[in-house]
């Protein structure tokens, strides 16, 4: 309404220029008109302003005089209906430049969302419908149409011009929320039937598929979980392997994949949903640190954020300006993404409302600017020295191999290990999934380890329980899929059940990177903090988890993680051209296959010496790992680790297939804090309102600050 009124008082010269023209003053008419437009336009001109709607006004009446001037009759008895074809041209001309008239004058009324594609193309719209209804009028006066018409096409165009902004706004953004998902289904109903073996059946006993198998048992719903692997927790589980140094025995333990965890901070996701399920005193956490080694040196991140800017300000201090404000900014936004867990269990998510999107740009204006725009553009706007950026993107690797250059909503999560600290769990990563299994088995539910399911049944083209390696079928209400995203799709769903385009389009879709892992038992404790991330004469990480937990080696001991990503295109050339099914025996003992293991390794030990001097000289235990072991412990397209690459993901937890969610790396990437979330994503999709549900708690310390947990 407030932008409608602002128009018509925009129009005044054009009001007093048809009340002169009826009083048949064509002269003073145009002149009246002439003079305020041109007094319009200075005062906008003063402000630095330019509006469509006024300067077009201007160049008409300007047009108007020069025919008075030329043509006095013809304008005398032609000025009204071509002023009504004048403002359809300006209509149009505004359309053509991008810039639509009407835009100028919402924008004072939507500040928050004129930046955006949906503000454009609504005012588009708007001023495309007065581009006709311009041209409508002047075709009436031009053949004198009864008033009566001419004061209906006035009206239909107020009224649309009052209502229709805001009304637009609000189906755009309802389409606008309905993006988050690809596919959009009723959530199925858990009462009256008697046939099921569960409520729900959970393909994976990975971080995602426990969390949500954990939170829907929570919720009293009956779930059992299949796993193919003699363990829980997927790539989050720990083993041990036995050697023999000076000849006697000793013993390690090794993480198959996670070595820091972040989201374990009071409020953070991963330690709101342990409390949340009484199984957060199970765990104590310890700081991870983390250095950086470069060529511009070694640079070690302090502990708080705030003093790893200072350090990184002294050794570059040309950029010491652009990189504290860069911090700062990435901080603001992380902030605003993070805001909307405190209403869902702690796991952040989308407005949940047309009124909450319509407020999330001013109320959180940092992450509205810049959540969908490439991180690089963030980061060029406050620094530039390569070497300085080469830092910046120091933890990239925790989230891809950087074939596909992350947004701002993938990257600035990772920022959280430096707000609020990455953590390693005493015990080994297996602790985490070992407290997940105790949640949803002291909630009635099953845990099935060494049980592969086979098949997923779909009955009236639902999701309706699993076949098993064994023949034996467990018939649910819904399922929950934490296994490899595109073999549950494409091998585990019967093709008739899914679209051909839909199966073409995933078979053609890439898995994200795999990798390639050293695990070294070494007998001495190296100068090394517990996270190294080396950038030549190889990218690669090195975990001492050691360093964080003794209990992993024997005293004087270490164990050291060397981990390389590995591309999808690379990883696609470790493995045999067919055949092999999940397990690969024959190739794995190929020469061929032997050889490129072996020799990958031994360059990233030695890629490793540069950090830590003479570390082949103390290994006592060494294994590895490339995509091929990945793949046949996991059972994930060519050994991916990070779930589905940017581009193939699914948006949000439901499968074209209803009542089949998934949970995992498949729709949100990569980390155990991302698996958390796509887990919970999971559980709510198929029981609305789950996460508002949680009881608020109060906030307590990570467990390694607190005195009793603290070794002496």
């Amino acid at each position: 309404m407030k932008t409608f009124l602002t128009v018509k008082l925009v129009l005044v010269p054009f009001a007093l220029f048809w009340a002169l023209l009826a009083m048949h003053h064509v002269d003073w008419a145009i002149g009246a008109g002439l003079a305020l437009s041109l007094a319009g336009n200075a005062w906008r001109a003063w402000r630095r302003e330019l509006f469509m709607l006024e300067v077009g006004g201007l160049v008409l009446f300007l047009g108007l005089g020069g025919l008075l001037l030329v043509a006095p009759e013809f304008a005398a008895a032609s000025a009204l209906w071509l002023s009504f074809a004048g403002l359809s041209a300006i209509s149009v001309a505004s359309l053509l430049a991008r810039r639509p008239w009407t835009a100028d004058y919402a924008r004072a009324a939507y500040p928050d969302n004129a930046a955006t594609p949906q503000f454009f193309v609504i005012n588009a719209a708007i001023t495309a419908l007065w581009a006709v209804l311009f041209a409508a009028i002047a075709a009436c006066r031009f053949i004198g149409a009864p008033s009566e018409v001419i004061t209906a096409i006035v009206t239909v165009g107020a009224l649309i011009s009052i209502f229709g902004p805001k009304l637009a706004i609000r189906v755009v953004l309802q389409r606008l929320a309905a993006s988050g998902e690809t596919y959009r289904w009723p959530a199925p109903s858990f009462a009256g039937d008697t046939e099921a073996d569960c409520d729900v059946a959970v393909i994976g006993a990975g971080i995602g598929g426990l969390t949500a198998a954990a939170l829907l048992a929570d919720a009293g719903l009956k779930v059992k979980v299949f796993d193919q692997h003699v363990v829980a927790g997927g790539y989050c589980h720990t083993y041990l392997r036995k050697a023999h140094h000076l000849n006697r025995p000793v013993l390690y333990r090794f993480d198959a994949g996670p070595h820091d965890f972040s989201g374990v901070q009071p409020g953070g996701p991963f330690n709101t949903l342990m409390r949340r399920l009484g199984v957060a005193d199970r765990i104590a956490w310890e700081r991870v640190t983390q250095s950086f080694h470069t060529a511009a040196g070694a640079i070690d991140v302090p502990p708080d954020w705030r003093d790893y800017v200072r350090v990184l300000g002294e050794r570059f201090p040309d950029s010491a300006a652009g990189i504290k404000s860069l911090f700062e900014e990435t901080k603001a936004i992380f902030d605003d993404m993070f805001s909307t867990a405190a209403s869902r269990g702690g796991v952040p998510g989308p407005p949940a409302t047309i009124d909450e999107l319509l407020a999330f740009p001013r109320a959180h204006p940092h992450a509205y600017k810049w959540m969908n725009r490439p991180f690089a553009e963030l980061v060029a706007a406050h620094v530039s020295d390569p070497a300085v950026v080469e830092v910046i993107d120091g933890l990239a690797g925790y989230i891809g191999d950087g074939s596909e250059p992350p947004s701002c909503a993938r990257m600035v999560p990772i920022f959280g290990y430096y707000f609020h600290g990455g953590y390693y769990p005493r015990g080994g990563s297996g602790v985490v999934a070992d407290a997940l299994v105790e949640a949803i088995t002291a909630r009635g539910g099953e845990i099935r380890l060494k049980t592969a399911v086979k098949q997923i049944i779909v009955e009236n083209g639902s999701a309706a329980g699993v076949v098993l390696a064994t023949g034996e079928t467990v018939r649910a209400r819904a399922v929950v899929s934490n296994a490899d995203f595109k073999r549950t799709l494409l091998e585990l769903v019967p093709a008739a059940a899914l679209p051909r385009g839909v199966r073409d389009d995933l078979a053609a879709a890439a898995p994200a990177n795999s990798c390639f892992s050293v695990h070294l038992g070494v007998d001495f404790i190296p100068d090394l903090g517990p996270s190294t991330h080396l950038h030549a004469p190889m990218q690669l990480g090195i975990a001492m988890m050691s360093k964080c937990d003794s209990t992993a080696a024997p005293p004087g001991h270490s164990i050291l993680s060397l981990i390389a990503l590995v591309p999808h295109d690379e990883a696609r050339s470790w493995f045999p051209s067919a055949g092999g099914g999940n397990d690969w025996k024959e190739w794995r003992r190929s020469a061929d296959y032997l050889r490129r293991k072996d020799e990958f390794g031994d360059r990233m030990i030695a890629a490793a010496e540069t950090a830590i001097p003479g570390l082949s000289q103390h290994i006592v235990y060494r294994t590895d790992a490339s995509p091929v072991t990945y793949a046949r412990y996991d059972w994930a397209s060519f050994g991916s680790i990070y779930g589905m690459s940017t581009a193939g993901q699914l948006k949000g937890s439901k499968t074209p297939l209803r009542h089949l969610v998934i949970a995992g790396g498949g729709n949100i990437g990569a980390g155990v804090e991302a698996v958390v979330i796509s887990g919970a994503n999971a559980a709510e999709a198929l029981v609305p309102g789950l996460l508002a549900s949680a009881q608020p708690v109060a906030s307590e310390p990570a467990a390694a600050t607190r005195p009793e947990l603290t070794p002496a």
